[in-house]
């Protein structure tokens, strides 16, 4: 059979074809709407990124820049410690007769404007006695008998210990309390 020899569709069969979805091409203007729309899409995420790295960036600048200052007032601190150290064992000495009240009372003031420097520099002290031995912040100089004592507590600072934010600068050189009570097989 050819094609002339089919027969031609009926009515019925043309009207079955018109109501089935036809596949329409778009047209360019719908397509230029839709390109539009994503270009739009893409350079509003692109922006949104590039907003968040910025702020990201921004961040760890700041963070590394507390850092870095915390580093280098440690450095300086630790150059100026030998001169606190010297201050704090005049101030614990005992009084004289042939020592003039006003000497003390100068080492005090110059003692207080000291410790208000380190407040404002962000640097603390490390507590330490009455304290239990940390080796973390603490570096034991020598172990005494105590029976008063919880065993590890600490009795005596020798040298303040001190630190910056989380940063140690030196530990604190204390003396530890020992009891009688020694652990046997060890």
């Amino acid at each position: 059979m050819t094609e002339h020899d089919q027969d031609p569709p009926s009515d019925q069969e043309e009207d079955q074809m018109e109501l089935e979805d036809p596949i329409v091409a778009p047209s360019d203007e719908e397509t230029a709407d839709d390109s539009v729309a994503n270009d739009q899409e893409f350079l509003v995420n692109q922006l949104q990124r590039a907003r968040a790295e910025l702020e990201n960036f921004r961040r760890r600048t700041q963070m590394e820049r507390l850092v870095l200052r915390q580093r280098i007032v440690a450095d300086v601190f630790k150059t100026f410690l030998p001169v606190l150290d010297g201050l704090t064992a005049a101030l614990k000495a005992d009084a004289g007769e042939s020592e003039p009240a006003g000497i003390r009372d100068g080492l005090q003031l110059i003692a207080g404007k000291v410790d208000e420097i380190l407040k404002e520099l962000g640097i603390e002290s490390v507590v330490a006695v009455g304290e239990d031995f940390d080796p973390e912040v603490h570096e034991a100089i020598l172990q005494v008998d105590q029976p008063g004592s919880r065993n590890g507590e600490i009795v005596e600072e020798i040298d303040r210990g001190y630190r910056c934010g989380d940063q140690l600068i030196r530990a604190s050189r204390v003396v530890v309390a020992r009891t009688g009570e020694t652990s046997q097989g060890a």
